[in-house]
């Protein structure tokens, strides 16, 4: 049986995925699904943070969708780092040909960034669709683990930052069922952090290359959750 740090070395990146949804067969299919499902939400909000025109922003999203369906957004090079960057660098000159053909006015200064320049927007809206997807795969082991609470203890802390342990221990008590000692509960909590940030590395495994600790922490810290990843991987904060 593999080591969990040989199965995090086997994840496929997106940039493999990518490149082999633009292929033959169902394998081809299920590619391009993932990366539909995966990114769907988060770009379609991106674009409606930066094109306020809601039916441009439709034509930009339709546009890009059709590029990654036919296979014009094949080739992605998968040593150029962060697979994000390359969304939204795509998106950046997709915005700017529309508004070139439509021959609109520029939008406002700083609307559409040099895309070797930080994008807080961008980074916001990767950010919030990578908290949710870890937050998904936790629920997920939730359900398909015997005896495991790691989602609700996690949201029962996260919802209730100023309650004591105590507190939130009967809180969980009266959701299983059962009692629930406090040591009990802050144990679980414990392990249902090391747990989220397990998932976060997978996650963000899956969108970098390469796929190094130092990478993953600096994608961890560009994103914004350095602190929560600090806070997480504490042993003496409850």
């Amino acid at each position: 049986m593999s080591t969990p740090e040989e199965r995090l070395t086997e994840i496929q990146t997106n940039w493999t995925t990518i490149s082999s949804a633009h292929g033959p067969g169902p394998k081809s299919q299920q590619a391009m699904g993932e990366l539909v499902g995966r990114y769907h939400d988060a770009l379609t909000r991106y674009i409606h943070l930066k094109v306020r025109d809601r039916h441009l922003a439709d034509e930009v999203l339709q546009e890009f969708w059709t590029k990654l369906l036919t296979g014009k957004l094949a080739g992605a090079d998968r040593t150029k780092g962060r697979f994000r960057d390359y969304l939204r660098t795509v998106l950046h000159r997709l915005i700017i040909d529309h508004f070139r053909v439509r021959k609109l006015q520029p939008l406002p200064p700083g609307d559409l960034l040099d895309a070797s320049l930080p994008d807080e927007d961008f980074d916001r809206v990767w950010r919030e669709a990578v908290l949710n997807r870890v937050w998904s795969r936790l629920e997920t082991y939730q359900a398909t683990t015997s005896k495991n609470r790691y989602a609700t203890v996690l949201q029962l802390r996260r919802d209730n930052p100023k309650a004591s342990i105590d507190e939130i221990a009967e809180r969980l008590a009266a959701i299983v069922g059962a009692p629930v000692t406090p040591e009990a509960f802050r144990k679980n909590l414990q392990r249902a952090r090391a747990k989220f940030i397990e998932l976060l590395v997978v996650e963000l495994k899956e969108t970098i290359h390469p796929t190094d600790n130092a990478d993953v922490e600096a994608e961890i810290n560009d994103l914004g959750l350095g602190r929560l990843y600090r806070r997480y991987t504490s042993t003496g904060e409850a």
